[in-house]
């Protein structure tokens, strides 16, 4: 009897063993988000800015995009949701035009002509829907963004400017995305070590941040977004720079707002954070800190921004 025990025994244990070192089941395996990633280059030769990925078509559900930042030019992935089946060409000749002219009359100091071009827009553009996107990342580093893509068609678009105005998706930085009706298992990140909340007043923070790994959660609660709604990104603040500078430079409604260029890429460094999206909708991004200065700030005109600095101490044991 004890001999048949033992064998059962070892049975059993042979059993465990081969279960924690086998494959995970589809269902296990699609808990987490997939990551799609997107390289962010500069052609020099031809003066092009390019996004490079390798899909143009993914299931709805929660994703991952990871945004890695090979350029020496500040970038960032901001989605389109386009109606029906738009596609990146009806962005392009309709809507793209209109906040091109925009921006050149900026650069010429004509404001209210440059506010009134936006009555150029198509009648469609209303039913263009902003959907997140991967924050404001510096040249050299990675950023990810979570976000749950409905089906549809997207485009991932980058409007940095260069110093004359031009937006770099006027430059080749926009890609089209197809988002299908087949759904994946996979679950939104879970446990938040902060939650930011989006709202008309501003930004409200929960969560205290501290060095390493940190899962950020954005509640978007924004009722009267205007044409741009406010948005979450993070900065790491130098001695010599303030976060009011960040807040400036993100307002793209101003002549030094989004210019990047290769010897001034940006104010500060641009670590990650997710673009504006519908009330009712939540985005998640990792970002890994250091020890140092910071700054939550909304991409807003500066008479509507909004920003919280914050301090990173270096850890040190406890005795």
């Amino acid at each position: 009897m004890k001999t048949i025990i033992r064998a059962v025994l070892l049975m059993v244990l042979i059993g465990g063993l081969y279960a924690c070192n086998s494959e995970p089941t589809q269902d296990e395996a699609s808990i987490e988000p997939k990551i799609v990633e997107v390289r962010a280059v500069y052609d020099s030769e031809n003066d092009l800015h390019l996004f490079e990925t390798e899909t143009d078509t993914i299931m709805a559900g929660w994703t991952t995009f990871r945004l890695v930042n090979a350029s020496p030019f500040v970038h960032f992935i901001f989605f389109d949701y386009l109606p029906g089946n738009r596609t990146s060409k009806d962005l392009l000749s309709d809507v793209s035009p209109v906040f091109q002219e925009s921006s050149y009359l900026i650069m010429e100091g004509k404001d209210d002509e440059a506010m009134a071009a936006f009555a150029k827009l198509p009648e469609w553009f209303g039913e263009l829907v902003f959907r997140g996107g991967t924050g404001y990342t510096s040249p050299g580093r990675s950023a990810e963004t979570t976000l749950f893509m409905a089906p549809g068609n997207y485009v991932l678009e980058c409007y940095i400017k260069m110093p004359d105005g031009t937006y770099h998706w006027s430059m080749g930085m926009y890609k089209d995305l197809h988002v299908t009706t087949d759904t994946t298992s996979a679950q939104a990140p879970q446990s938040p070590d902060i939650e930011i909340t989006v709202t008309d007043a501003g930004l409200q923070v929960v969560g205290k941040p501290s060095t390493g790994e940190q899962l950020v959660a954005v509640h978007f609660e924004q009722d009267n977004p205007g044409l741009i709604g406010k948005d979450v990104h993070l900065a790491k603040l130098d001695e010599s720079t303030e976060a009011i500078e960040v807040a400036e430079w993100l307002d793209f409604m101003t002549a030094k707002g989004l210019v990047s260029t290769v010897e001034n890429p940006g104010p500060a460094t641009f670590i990650g954070g997710t673009h504006e999206m519908p009330k009712g909708n939540t985005a998640y991004f990792v970002v890994n800190l250091d020890p140092g200065r910071y700054v939550w700030v909304a991409e807003q005109q500066i008479a509507d921004m909004a920003m919280e600095e914050f301090t990173v101490e270096e850890e040190t044991d406890s005795e």
